[in-house]
């Protein structure tokens, strides 16, 4: 073999070393990415299926308390429709008690008497509805609220009647100064204190 053939051959021996390297090299770096893209797929697949997941919870969740809250206003709305209608029934018991006169009219008298004793004047007039007006004896009645104060007052009935189902308005001789005792104003006045003493009765 003459000196160039194995200097030839050298030269491609070692080529082919080289080359069998570089492809050696180039497949391990082709094998080593694709298995980082598989587990990089496979953290992003994850991933996915837990934001998914997560998600589908905060979805439950958020229904779950909606729902919660529909039914805590629809029992709320019950409730406050059995405490409008025990109102009402109490409201209406009131104006029948005004039927009965031999009930009615002491506890009238004591409405007035609370009435002239807050305003806390000498002189007072006397405001009712026209019914009332036409029960109430001005000698009689007016007699058992001096009675009742027990300190001189004057006390005069307005001559327009008022529009209430019943009680009275006590007001300066001026009009400027006005006690309301009917029992729209003292329904008014009672009324929270009714619901949440009727609450407590019916729901505990």
């Amino acid at each position: 073999m003459s000196e160039i053939q194995k200097f030839t051959e050298d030269i491609l021996s070692v080529a082919n070393e080289k080359a069998g390297s570089i492809v050696s090299k180039a497949q391990n770096e082709t094998q080593q990415a694709l298995d980082e893209a598989r587990l990089s797929y496979g953290r992003e697949a994850a991933d996915i299926v837990k934001s998914a997941q997560n998600e589908a919870e905060a979805i439950k969740r958020r229904q779950v308390s909606e729902a919660r809250h529909r039914v805590k206003l629809r029992e709320q709305e019950e409730k406050n429709k059995i405490l409008s209608d025990v109102l009402d029934q109490t409201r209406k018991r009131a104006a029948q008690f005004a039927d009965d006169e031999n009930r009615y009219m002491p506890y009238l008298t004591k409405l007035i008497v609370s009435g002239v004793d807050e305003l806390g004047l000498d002189n007072a007039t006397l405001h009712l509805n026209s019914r009332d007006q036409k029960r109430f004896d001005t000698r009689k009645h007016l007699q058992e609220v001096i009675k009742q104060l027990q300190r001189p007052v004057k006390v005069e009935m307005a001559r327009d009647p008022i529009n209430c189902t019943s009680g009275a308005i006590i007001s300066s001789s001026d009009g400027k100064i006005r006690i309301g005792n009917t029992l729209e104003q003292r329904f008014e006045a009672l009324e929270s204190n009714l619901l949440i003493e009727a609450g407590k009765v019916l729901f505990g």
